[in-house]
């Protein structure tokens, strides 16, 4: 068949179907259309194709472009649906209420100023135009900002998409990119693939695949190949977007990008952007600060109107344009205090973070792991691929009872002693006996020379095992470097086989796999059968897997001279000794056997599972995959970071010991447990010991799920690793779900919220790094425009009390209000990530927004500026030596002016201080800050400009802005400098002293609020912890292995519970004392487990603080106390 795809080359590219049969063939899953061609070598002489992939000579066609075939059926890139124009983007932020109410009545004003002789000759109708103006650059800002976020948005769909396949290509395996496959493609797939385009099946082994993307039903759906019009049972069509759940198998691609199924409802598909946990928080917290700026509002129209009525009744004359002024400020106030800043913060915050964690190798598929990564307590990560470079390498072996060691780097020589390859293969598939005792050469293991004894008998059936029983293969690079494409377990048993002198593609050509039973988590084993065609119906069971698994299925054993002989006790013994000794070294273990079974394929009840007993025993190989260079940093840094690091792997305990103290994950005192005894525990041992494993070997993803909803049910925030299919519970329920980008199957990325593109634990520590950043960046931003507000609305409020003119027009106040939302939440949350917030604990998952050191500056920085402008405004003609004419209205403005201009530096300054919270320096990294440096100096150069061009012209003079004297210049620029030192003493004030919730303890109250007898604080988010955690417990309780009946009530105080230290006979004699509680009481139910949550919690902050329990109490007073960040 690849002949007549290479011949149909000559045909110009005539291809015998059309992309519109192709498309209607699977739309319609048409069978008799399939027929009518020819069935399935009738499709592949028609795409011009084979079983073997595109030919060559094609392949070699206009320098591998493939231009006939793409011209003919298209490429594999989807396409999405048009975003939103920008004029689109810009209507919807004009659609803001507030905006709105501002525009109408700036529109009014410019009626009036326009209508009205004496307005129109005081230019009375600019103030509308700079309204509208103002309005419309600010809405012309948030416009550009969405638009941005919305093309963001669609470039991640891009990168989603694009992921490497396995295909046949010239008959050579070979990885391409997802979206550079085609029509006549031969497609490889197995568990846990996300199919890139729609194909029918040409080859299979139990393959199903799960269709709910696409039809809505949650069930798999077995798939095999077609054999003619008779075949009435079998579905040989795959739909792009679905998944492979069971099996392995290779397809035809026959549609692509948008022709294929999942292309064309994409195309269809509008997919929005959602809002995160953190922006959903920051929207309440906008509106609850809207709120009181609403009233201060309504408060400030109130007492204008009032002295309004008063004056115009003493003088006599009503001027109703004063009723549309008093409503513009009022509306400017309401504007000026909805703090529409903080969901453009954190847009801005999370996409620039996204942006650059891809450039550390994370690709964040939900950009809600951005902020949760930071408050992130608990690591659960894989060993292979994540701490170590996973590049196996098979060191060493005991096979036939002797122990080898081989090459651990390159392609060892090939063996002179076999002649005739092709001979060698052809017998070693048919099962005779070769000539015993022909020794391998010293070149391809060391210590097995000659006199060895190790047969060609014995290397033929390893190296036969290892090629059939394996679905990796290898792809040599131009550069000659061996790229390994699947499993790295399976690639390193392939280049042994290399080393030996044998094609692993010659060996499984000449004995296919006949059943395939993909590995498995629980079963831990893999196995695949062949036919020995010298012995028809009889098939040969190809096994490996974990070796206490697979030790006592065993009954004989193939010695190295060829020879099958009984397998004994001793044996048994001896192997697992060795199988113990390879792995204390960190070698990752396998063993290898056979069986051969004399029972027809075409008896579905036997075959359905594999027949894995007596088996005859081939070896075990010890494979070396070592610790990644950067491991060990990475761990100190997120251990340095409050982040508990913990291996979950499916090798054994002794060889996960090793590797995690090589990791630096495994202290001393720290827990080992394996799968099993995890599984085993009760309740109260997970609850005693859950925070303190480091390491939980021979795991599966059952207990890597049952790990994560415990660690969570003890209010922890979790991050988890995966890259099986079977991961993929375990990555959702996780806050935050890795995938690793080389190793991860195509279902795991989907599950997950962040894809680690190198599956390196490094990207991790980057990924917490900028969560911190991203979280930090949003509370400085919080803390500055929480003062400009306060100071803000309190100062036009306090003058309209006062029947003073406000200092603060409207069109002063948006600009104000654009220098705060849009330029300072640029500058802010753009500052790249500190190094230090990795020296700081996990905000956990309760942190509030607004913590105590936030609430100091805010009132010390708050009062200094408020002070400051109410002296200027009461005092300001004095202390300038400015006295005006009652008429001459310019004068009259030049103290409203400076007191702007007073007020703009001050936030400029007032940026500035805002980069740290508690830290002294706030220049400290200021210069690395290329964003931040270049906005302040934009927003100092409008400013300047803004006050000496427009405040000489009629419409500065319009919106109360007018040049000021050099005098009015230095003080503007002298007490904005001040509030460098106001900040610096205000975070001198001990926070103990101060009021707010803490980040440790968001219920602790300070010495100042507990003198001032304040209410206790209550976090409505923990009231909902203990009935969420009622469902959680339910749920698990359904599921199975988590949740031990062994659960019974536990009364102790905290300090009683600390001091158990994880003791499960302590633990256990408090709930001896307690007595039987109701279980059918729901209220008692709840009240106990709120009780039992606090208690864990407290726990924790012991274990974690290293504190006796004794002295916790009196470490969180002195605490309290201490200018730094929990």
């Amino acid at each position: 068949m690849e002949g007549d795809a290479e011949s149909g080359v000559g045909r110009k590219h005539h291809f015998g179907v059309t992309q519109t049969d192709l498309a209607s063939m699977i739309e319609g899953r048409d069978t008799k259309w399939l027929a009518s061609i020819g069935g399935i070598d009738g499709l592949l002489d028609a795409l011009h194709t084979g079983r073997g992939g595109l030919g060559r000579e094609e392949l070699a066609e206009d320098g591998g472009t493939l231009s006939a075939r793409v011209d003919a059926f298209g490429t594999n890139r989807l396409v999405y649906p048009d975003p939103k124009s920008f004029f689109t983007l810009l209507l919807g932020a004009f659609k803001d209420l507030t905006i709105i109410i501002l525009c109408g009545a700036a529109v009014v004003s410019l009626v009036l100023g326009v209508a009205l002789p004496d307005k129109r000759e005081e230019f009375g109708y600019l103030e509308g135009i700079a309204i509208v103006l103002v309005v419309f650059v600010v809405v012309m800002v948030q416009a550009s900002i969405d638009y941005s976020k919305e093309r963001k948005f669609r470039e991640l769909n891009s990168v989603k998409d694009n992921y490497e396949v396995t295909v046949r290509r010239g008959g050579e395996t070979v990885s391409i990119p997802a979206d550079s496959l085609l029509v006549g493609d031969v497609l490889k797939v197995s568990a846990g693939d996300k199919l890139a385009a729609d194909g029918v099946i040409i080859e299979a082994s139990k393959l199903k695949t799960n269709e709910s993307a696409m039809t809505g039903e949650p069930i798999d759906i077995s798939k095999d190949v077609w054999t003619g019009p008779d075949d009435k049972d079998a579905d040989p069509f795959l739909l792009s977007g679905t998944t492979i759940s069971e099996g392995v198998g290779h397809l035809v691609v026959v549609a692509t990008g948008t022709h294929s199924q999942w292309g064309i409802i994409l195309s269809k598909l509008i997919e929005e952007p959602v809002d995160t946990p953190l922006q959903k928080r920051l929207d309440r917290l906008a509106w609850n600060i809207g709120k009181i700026g609403i009233v201060m509002a309504v408060l400030t129209f109130a007492v204008s109107m009032l002295r309004w009525i008063i004056e115009s009744a003493q003088d006599g004359e009503w001027d109703g344009t004063q009723v549309l002024k008093f409503f513009i400020d009022a509306v400017t106030i309401v504007v000026v205090a909805i703090p529409e800043g903080l969901p453009l913060a954190i847009t801005l915050g999370l996409a620039f973070a996204q942006k650059k964690m891809m450039e550390d190798m994370n690709l964040v598929r939900r950009l809600e792991a951005c902020e949760t990564m930071g408050s992130a307590t608990q690591l659960n990560a894989d060993k292979t691929g994540t701490l170590t470079a996973n590049r196996m390498t098979v060191v060493e072996s005991v096979l036939g009872g002797a122990k080898l060691l081989h090459q651990a780097d390159g392609p060892a020589s090939r063996d002179p002693s076999v002649v005739d390859q092709s001979a060698a293969v052809t017998s070693a598939a048919t099962g005779n006996v070769i000539e015993v005792g022909a020794p391998f050469a010293a070149a391809d293991v060391a210590g097995a020379g000659e006199g060895s004894g190790v047969s060609r008998a014995f290397r033929e059936a390893f190296a036969v095992s290892v090629a059939v029983n394996s679905q990796a293969n290898l792809q040599v690079k131009p550069n000659g470097i061996i790229e390994h494409l699947g499993s790295k377990t399976e690639c390193a048993l392939l280049q042994l086989v290399d080393s030996w002198g044998y094609s692993y593609a010659a060996l499984r050509l000449a004995a296919p796999p006949t059943r395939i039973w993909l590995f498995d988590s629980t079963r831990k084993r893999m196995s695949s059968t062949s036919a020995l065609p010298k012995r028809p119906g009889v098939q040969r069971l190809h096994t490996k897997g974990a070796p206490e698994m697979l030790v006592p299925l065993l009954s004989h054993q193939l010695s190295l001279d060829g020879r099958v002989a009984p397998f004994t006790e001793p044996d048994r013994a001896a192997l697992l000794l060795s199988v113990d000794r390879l792995a204390e070294r960190g070698l990752r273990t396998l063993l290898l056997a056979y069986r051969d079974v004399d029972v027809p394929l075409e008896d579905e009840q036997f075959w359905d599972q594999a027949p894995e007993v007596d088996l005859t025993l081939l070896g075990v190989v010890g494979i070396k995959d070592p610790v990644r260079p950067e491991t060990l940093e990475a761990v100190r840094l997120l251990k340095g970071a409050g982040v508990n690091v913990r291996m979950v792997t499916g090798d054994n305990v002794l060889t996960a010991s090793y590797i995690a103290r090589e990791a630096g994950i495994l202290d001393e005192g720290g827990v080992v447990l394996d799968g099993p005894t995890f599984r085993n525990m009760s309740q109260e041992e997970l609850d005693a010991v859950a925070i303190r494993i480091q390491v939980l070997a021979r795991s599966t993803p059952t207990d890597k799920l049952a790990l994560v909803k415990q660690h969570k049910r003890m209010g922890e925030v979790v991050a988890v690793t995966g890259d099986g299919t079977n991961d993929a519970p375990a990555l959702k329920e996780a806050d935050v779900g890795f995938a690793l980008g080389l190793a991860g199957t195509e279902v795991a990325k989907e599950a997950c919220d962040i894809v680690i593109l190198d599956d390196n634990i490094q990207s991790m520590a980057k990924a917490v790094l900028w969560g911190r950043s991203v979280y930090w960046s949003i509370r400085k931003f919080l803390q500055f425009q929480l003062v400009v507000n306060v100071v803000a609305v309190s100062l036009n409020f306090i003058s309209a009390c006062a029947g003073e003119e406000l200092p603060l027009g409207p069109v002063p106040l948006l600009w104000v209000n654009m220098i705060m939302d849009s330029m300072g939440a640029l500058a802010l949350a753009t500052e790249p990530p500190r190094a230090d917030l990795m020296e700081q604990k996990p905000f956990g998952r309760f942190a509030p927004l607004i913590n105590r050191g936030m609430y100091r500056n805010i009132i010390f920085l708050s009062i200094y500026q408020l002070a400051v402008c109410l002296v200027l405004q009461f005092a300001g003609g004095s202390i300038f030596n400015i006295t005006c004419a009652e008429d001459d209205d310019d004068c009259h403005k030049i103290i409203p002016s400076i007191i702007f201009n007073t007020f703009v530096f001050m936030q400029i300054v007032s940026e500035v201080n805002a980069r740290r919270i508690t830290e002294k320096n706030v220049f400290a990294g200021i210069f690395k800050s290329y964003y931040f440096v270049s906005i302040i100096i934009i927003t100092v150069a409008i400013q300047v400009m803004l006050m000496l061009l427009v405040g000489q012209t009629s419409v500065g003079r319009a919106i109360r802005i007018v040049t000021i004297p050099g005098s009015g210049w230095v003080a503007s620029i002298l007490l904005g400098a001040l509030i460098l030192p106001v900040g610096f003493l205000a975070r001198l004030w001990p926070l103990s002293w101060s009021v707010g919730p803490e980040d440790g303890d968001p219920l602790a109250m300070s010495k100042l609020e507990k003198l001032l007898h304040l209410p206790l604080r209550r976090h409505k988010e923990m009231e909902y912890l203990a009935a969420e955690q009622e469902d959680r417990d339910r749920m698990n309780a359904e599921e199975g292995p988590f949740v031990s009946a062994a659960t019974g009530p536990l009364d102790a105080t905290p300090a009683e519970v600390a001091a158990t230290d994880g003791d499960l006979q302590k633990i256990n004699s408090l709930r001896a004392r307690t007595p039987p509680m109701p279980t059918n009481d729901a209220a008692v139910a709840r009240m106990r487990l709120r009780m039992f949550v606090h208690a864990v919690a407290f726990v924790n902050v012991v274990q974690r603080g290293g504190l006796p329990p004794e002295s916790a109490a009196i470490k969180r007073e002195e605490s309290s106390g201490e200018d730094t960040v929990a």
